[in-house]
């Protein structure tokens, strides 16, 4: 869940086959280390003699608000039909994505084809691409209704 325009109905979709499989659904958030790194990087620039800003605090705040959005993206898709979690970790999106498969034990991963920035590397965003390339189990992916195919 990269929390895109897109996730809500990625985790719908997710949230129906997991009803429909009787399967436990476990929603991922990563935290893309370059997102740590450029606030470390801002905090760094903002700061002045006079004040001192607390980087891990701010890091820390970001890992509290992305898992108070991962609990309301969870809120608004579970119907109490089946077991809905949700994990936020950090690092390489896509690396994460990996080892949570492995971790979980995951038969199946949903996910939209673009990602936060709307912008598209040729069809599909690059952690997608990388996705299709290295998933090790069924990879669902969710097309909103109005993107258009090219050939």
């Amino acid at each position: 869940m990269d929390f895109s325009n897109y996730a809500k109905l990625v985790a719908e979709h997710a949230a129906t086959l997991a009803h429909e499989l009787e399967a436990e659904l476990v929603l991922v958030h990563v935290i893309n280390d370059r997102d740590i790194d450029n606030t470390r990087e801002t905090v760094a620039r903002l700061q002045d003699n006079k004040s001192r800003i607390n980087i891990q605090k701010c890091i820390d705040q970001l890992f509290e608000d992305r898992k108070r959005d991962l609990e309301a993206l969870k809120q608004s898709i579970d119907s109490g039909k089946q077991q809905v979690r949700g994990i936020v970790r950090n690092g390489v999106p896509f690396r994460e994505l990996l080892t949570a498969i492995s971790e979980e034990k995951a038969d199946m991963m949903v996910m939209g084809i673009k990602g936060r920035s709307n912008l598209v590397d040729v069809m599909v965003g690059s952690q997608a691409l990388k996705m299709f390339k290295r998933c090790p189990v069924t990879l669902v992916t969710v097309r909103q209704s109005d993107e258009k195919v090219t050939d």
